[in-house]
C-alpha cells in the first residue's frame, strides 16, 4: 500500500505542536515561577522545549515540577520534579515524539 501520510503533513504537524508551546511554569518550593522557553531543537518527528534556571536563581530551593504553557496559560505538559538547587545553573528539558499511524479504506 503507498504510504498515506506525505511528509508534508509530518512536517506541519511538528511544526504545529511546536507553535503552541510558549512559556514555562516551574514550581520552585512552592511558588510557581514563568520562566522562557531556552532552546527548542526540532529533529525529524521530536521537538525538544528546555527550561534553564541559571546558577542564581532558586538556589537552594526545591523544584517540585515544570510545565509547558501556551500563549493563553494552559498547561499543555507537565512533569513532576525533585531537586534541590545548587549553585548550577539547571536545565529541564520535555520532548515529544510524534507518531502517526493511519488507515485507508472505503466506509
Amino acid at each position: 500500500m503507498a504510504d498515506v501520510i506525505k511528509q508534508l503533513l509530518l512536517e506541519k504537524l511538528v511544526s504545529n505542536l511546536n507553535g503552541h508551546i510558549v512559556s514555562a511554569r516551574v514550581n520552585i518550593g512552592g511558588v510557581q515561577t514563568t520562566y522562557p522557553i531556552y532552546n527548542t531543537i526540532v529533529a525529524g518527528m521530536s521537538v525538544r522545549k528546555y527550561i534553564y534556571i541559571t546558577e542564581t536563581q532558586a538556589l537552594g530551593k526545591q523544584l517540585l515540577g515544570a510545565a509547558l504553557l501556551d500563549a493563553e496559560g494552559n498547561i499543555l505538559a507537565d512533569q513532576p520534579l525533585l531537586v534541590t538547587k545548587n549553585d548550577k545553573g539547571f536545565l529541564i528539558a520535555f520532548e515529544f515524539v510524534l507518531r502517526l499511524e493511519a488507515s485507508a479504506g472505503g466506509v
